[in-house]
């Protein structure tokens, strides 16, 4: 197969055969054809995956054999199409589901989308095709057999990580058309938490939770919004450029020099501005968010010594379990007594304020971003009852937990709370 009308035409007998959503994606990254059940194809999400599908580099990876990848728990498996060392095009099997979708499971991004838009995105879930992992690597392997003529070594790894956000380029209507559309398509915009939960993990100098919340996002164009209606480019680099002047902003507040991250913000904003594509836009973006963070998490590091680096790093690991001053000496060496003076001395808080701090900072991600009662949140975050919960919260945020949930959700999202203060 050496033409992209040869994949298309394989691809349409693969759905007719497997009854799984196939896209067959042009070298230029736009969709070339695309075949799935109505169920899916209506659904206001499926749009959104359709954009991801066509701009993600499926040449940089698995040159040489089949290619799976998961977004917010939906699969896909992939397959490069190669001619005398030309790429011709990709086969892209998913999504799919390898288990039913069971209640309440949710990912901290999914409880990021606006309330009004959930119920579809749970209608997508629903119509999703299920294929377990062992088929659904017997389907790639036989694809990349059809395609290449080539046998893959059974043991081979197949999963890849790190693929890059993708952002493809799609005409911008008229405002008036836009704004039927919008409502056509049910579509509202996308929560602030998503945006709060985002710039808490920069301002925290988090990484790695900052990588998982980017790299699980399904949100599309229509819940973030356009800033260009004469330019998709145009409108991106906008919007692009705001989320930088929000990133440096939480970097500073997170520690790191006030003049070196304006610096760095003014660097990349004209990076930015430099750029002719999309996808090159989305780039500077991403290597952005993760420099300012990678900074603040050296500034974060460097006030601070070995040994209250230790217990800091231990405390972020264990705000779910039980963490004590006394079994943190004992780790690291240290007399319980000149471990609490250090810490206090560098970090400004006794441990066990320090300690108290954390844990209402995680309770107001799940006051915000779950449906979770306040009873469960206490107890998951080791406090000993509500009450107790209620009297800590309110004394690093001035305000109940119950309070807090009700400010910092939209009309729709709010619901009345059962537990008490």
């Amino acid at each position: 197969m050496n033409t992209l009308s040869e994949l298309a035409v394989f691809g349409r007998m693969l759905y007719a055969v497997l009854q799984l959503p196939v896209f067959v994606v042009h070298p230029e990254r736009k969709i070339e054809s695309e075949y799935a059940a109505h169920s899916l194809r209506s659904n206001p999400y499926f749009a959104a995956i359709r954009e991801q599908l066509a701009g993600y580099a499926y040449s940089m990876y698995a040159p040489d054999k089949p290619g799976h990848f998961s977004r917010t728990g939906l699969q896909y498996g992939f397959v490069n199409a190669w001619e005398e060392g030309r790429f011709v095009g990709t086969i892209v099997v998913g999504p799919y589901l390898h288990e039913a979708l069971r209640d309440g499971q949710w990912s901290e991004t999914m409880e990021t989308i606006h309330a009004g838009n959930r119920g579809r995105l749970l209608e997508l879930y629903e119509a999703v095709p299920l294929l377990d992992p062992e088929r659904a690597r017997a389907v790639s392997l036989m694809i990349h057999y059809a395609i290449r003529r080539q046998l893959v070594d059974p043991s081979a790894n197949l999963q890849i990580e790190g693929l890059p956000l993708p952002q493809p380029d799609t005409d911008q209507p008229e405002p008036d058309a836009e704004l039927s559309r919008s409502r056509r398509s049910g579509m509202l915009h996308t929560n602030l938490s998503h945006e709060r939960v985002l710039l808490h993990y920069i301002r925290s100098g988090k990484k790695e939770q900052l990588r998982t919340f980017v790299m699980e996002s399904i949100i599309g164009e229509d819940e973030f919004g356009v800033l260009a209606k004469g330019s998709r480019l145009r409108s991106e680099k906008n919007l692009m450029i705001t989320g930088i002047a929000l990133i440096c902003r939480a970097a500073i507040e997170g520690g790191m020099h006030e003049e070196d991250a304006f610096v760095l913000s003014d660097f990349y904003i004209q990076q930015l501005e430099e750029k002719g594509d999309l996808h090159a836009v989305v780039a500077v973006m991403m290597e952005a968010m993760f420099d300012f963070v990678d900074r603040v998490a050296e500034v974060r590091r460097g006030h601070y010594s070995p040994a209250v680096q230790d217990c800091l790093r231990e405390i972020a690991n264990r705000l779910y379990s039980d963490v004590t001053l006394d079994g943190l000496a004992e780790r690291i060496n240290l007399s319980p007594s000149y471990l609490s003076s250090l810490f206090k001395k560098e970090v400004g808080l006794t441990f066990s304020d320090y300690v108290q701090r954390e844990r209402v900072e995680e309770a107001k991600n799940l006051l915000a971003l779950t449906d979770d009662s306040i009873t469960d949140i206490a107890a998951w975050l080791n406090f000993n009852d509500q009450s107790y919960f209620n009297k800590v919260f309110k004394k690093w945020q001035g305000i109940t937990p119950k309070a807090y949930r009700h400010a910092e959700r939209r009309p729709a999202q709010k619901k009345i709370e059962p537990d008490r203060e």
